[in-house]
């Protein structure tokens, strides 16, 4: 009897444990380094982009219409970029040293080119409503955004915006279906462009030299898909769904998904670290999922780390082996960025 409940006990400390995002070693695989406070900044956020170089993090602080600057060396704000609209994305290109930034809502949508050190607009593209995620083709400078507009029968289209930043100008639109488009990811070892389809619960791929959709992959039993990664090397697309909470792998050869595993609830950004094999997942619900890629097709949650409700978006860099979440006010506590350095 003793060594039952001895056996039972154990078990439930195991489990609570487990439920509170220890790993299995009792290591956690991110650890927490640094908290940069963000006061006066109010409302919910969206996505974040570094500058490498200049150590600096850049944090679209969407409803409060500016794209925050912080110096990562000095750990602390140093610019608030305002008067641009509602920011929902960046990209930083080095060689150049501007700043891309989607700009959009229900009624207005562009994209705009900062100078890297004033933030001065060089120059602002006008593309369609809601203007939201960016990727970018660092071979062609061509910037990839996702927007959409209606037709003349007040039909609702989705598009991808290709801006060419050489020549700053947009040259051409590729029609994506209707409903809501997502997070995207460019093949850098192909001509594919991947986007979330999150209306249609659909994997859109695009032929980027064509400019227009060549596939579709479904997302058996599962919707709401908001971010996605690509692991080239081992062929895999990862895809962050909200319905349910789950992490959807596809082989990026044949749109076969592979491996399902749960994450956090409403999920907006997702990375892959392909130094320690791990997916990192974050999303409103207040946590990090961490997923542990055992191999290609084997994937097992690994921890969950506590953030705080609606610290949604995040970004990962390798270059650092760290991890940035941004984390709006609460009314109560202010806004912040969370700051974790990854472990073995």
């Amino acid at each position: 009897m003793k060594n039952t409940l001895t056996t039972v006990a154990f078990t439930i400390v195991a489990l609570t444990l487990s439920l509170a995002g220890y790993s299995q070693s009792g290591k956690e695989p991110l650890r927490l380094v640094q908290t940069i406070s963000i006061p006066g900044v109010e409302g919910r956020f969206d996505h974040l982009a570094v500058d490498l170089k200049g150590k600096r993090l850049f944090l679209a602080a969407e409803a409060n219409k500016t794209v925050e600057v912080f110096d990562l060396a000095a750990g602390k704000r140093i610019h608030s970029i305002g008067g641009i609209g509602e920011p929902h994305a960046e990209w930083y290109v080095p060689g150049s040293n501007e700043l891309l930034v989607s700009i959009g809502n229900e009624t207005t949508g562009a994209f705009k080119i900062l100078n890297g050190d004033t933030f001065e607009t060089l120059a602002t593209v006008k593309i369609e409503v809601d203007a939201d995620n960016i990727a970018y083709d660092p071979l062609t400078k061509y910037v990839y955004i996702v927007n959409g507009g209606k037709d003349s029968g007040n039909t609702e289209y989705s598009l991808i915006s290709v801006i060419d930043t050489t020549n700053r100008k947009n040259i051409g639109n590729i029609r994506v279906g209707g409903g809501e488009l997502e997070s995207m990811a460019v093949e850098h070892s192909g001509t594919r462009l991947f986007v979330n389809m999150k209306s249609l619960k659909q994997v859109g791929i695009i032929d980027r030299n064509k400019r227009q959709v060549i596939s579709t992959w479904p997302i058996p039993g599962a919707g709401v898909n908001t971010p996605m990664a690509l692991d080239e090397m081992h062929h895999r697309l990862f895809v962050g769904a909200r319905q349910p909470a789950e992490v959807v792998v596809f082989d990026s050869d044949t749109g076969k998904v592979v491996a399902k595993t749960p994450c956090v609830g409403d999920a907006d950004d997702l990375s892959y670290d392909s130094a320690h094999r791990r997916i990192y997942v974050t999303g409103d619900e207040g946590f990090i999922s961490v997923i542990a890629q055992a191999d290609a097709d084997q994937y097992e949650p690994m921890a969950k780390i506590r953030t705080r409700p609606r610290a949604r978006n995040s970004i990962f860099v390798p270059e650092l082996n760290r991890l940035f979440v941004g984390v709006p006010s609460d009314g109560q506590q202010e806004a912040e960025v969370l700051v974790f350095q990854v472990e073995p």
